[in-house]
């Protein structure tokens, strides 16, 4: 941004006036002729053609095009936070998960080995919940690395030293509504997604560039204003001076074509700047189209989840029951607790999808990071 600022500027100092010293000595071959001369000159564009002019605002289009790109640097930032934030939640909420399963079978193991002890039921009972509580501890082990590596991910996008140590303010991954229609998602995201505006400008610094490589086909117009000293003694400052102010017209009949070249490419390139355009809202486009999509499926996922967490809790506290009670196997209560843990797990996982979902469509839309989410009915812009 601050590149295309002076990049402005440089294209203004074609409207400035130029100020140019010169010094020459000469002797001559024959003689004893000597000649040291000096000269200040002043020079003012009047009439470019339009060349300077296209140059300045070609350069405004890029300071824009860049603070689009400042933009889109802001919203790729800030959707990598939210996916390191809700990743590491989700792998807390899972090692949480996964804790709670050592805790079933250890107790599990606990009461089948005491009705062995008392032969109300088979020492394989105790060997195949005993491999079972193995199994979950070394998940729990693998649950709780899981954390520190997201914890680490999410301290590297954060810019801090990756041995800190983050308190989340959420313990459970939230599931709020996100009421907008895919229409207004798509016609927020052609007002003010980065990559749509910047093919935009590219379509315009093209018009624009048409004008700067024509302006060799028109004539240029500036002034001159001059003062000279000349002597034949160094270093030429003596009262041999004279002053002249002139103007120029320069208009140049034949180039062998190259002028007419350089507006050909000029023109072949705005053609594909605005087939760019098209293709950049097109594939926009199609962006919020998925995240809206995948929003709408990991928002089913979360209730048929839900429900199925319910069901599952339910069914692991009845066949425990009904193991102690002696009318239900030890088959029933490990197969309970596994699907208990595998519900428990997708319905943290379509949370996560959700809520990055959420994210990564506001990102698609070009959500202002500063603002947050803007409904485009309520915008006036």
């Amino acid at each position: 941004l601050k590149s295309a600022e002076y990049a402005i500027n440089e294209a203004k100092a074609g409207k400035m006036p130029s100020v140019s010293y010169n010094f020459s000595a000469s002797h001559a071959s024959k003689g004893t002729s000597k000649d040291f001369t000096n000269g200040l000159e002043a020079s003012l564009p009047i009439y470019t053609g339009g060349k300077v002019e296209g140059a300045i605002a070609s350069a405004k289009l890029g300071k824009t095009s860049a603070q689009e790109e400042v933009l889109k640097t802001e919203q790729a930032t800030k959707l990598a936070a939210v996916q390191g934030y809700f990743d590491l939640l989700m792998k807390e909420q899972k090692r949480d998960v996964a804790n709670e399963a050592v805790t079933n079978y250890q107790a599990h193991l606990d009461n089948a080995t005491a009705q062995y002890n008392v032969g109300t039921v088979a020492k394989i009972d105790v060997l195949s919940s005993g491999v079972d509580l193995a199994n979950a501890k070394s998940n729990a082990v693998a649950a709780s690395n899981d954390v520190a590596n997201a914890e680490a991910s999410l301290n590297n996008i954060l810019g801090l030293p990756l041995q800190t140590k983050l308190v989340l303010a959420d313990h459970k991954l939230p599931f709020d509504q996100y009421n907008i229609s895919l229409q207004e998602a798509l016609d927020y995201a052609m007002k003010y997604r980065p990559e749509v505006l910047q093919a935009a400008l590219g379509v315009q610094q093209a018009e624009e560039q048409i004008t700067i490589d024509n302006a060799g086909n028109k004539p240029s117009v500036t002034v001159n204003a001059g003062q000279g000293w000349n002597d034949t003694s160094f270093p030429g400052t003596s009262n041999n001076n004279g002053w002249n102010v002139k103007g120029i017209v320069s208009f140049k009949f034949f180039d062998g074509g190259a002028t007419n070249a350089k507006v050909a490419q000029a023109k072949q390139a705005l053609l594909k700047a605005r087939e760019t355009e098209q293709k950049t809202r097109e594939t926009v486009q199609l962006a919020v189209k998925q995240a809206y999509l995948n929003i709408q499926a990991a928002a089913q996922s979360v209730e048929a989840t839900r429900a199925a967490v319910d069901q599952a809790e339910e069914s692991f506290k009845i066949a425990r029951v009904r193991y102690q009670a002696g009318v239900g196997t030890n088959t029933d209560v490990l197969d309970a607790q596994y699907k208990l843990n595998a519900t428990k797990n997708n319905h943290i996982e379509a949370l996560y999808n959700y809520n990055v979902g959420i994210a990564q469509l506001e990102q698609a839309m070009g959500v202002d990071v500063r603002s947050g989410v803007v409904h485009p009915s309520l915008t006036g812009k």
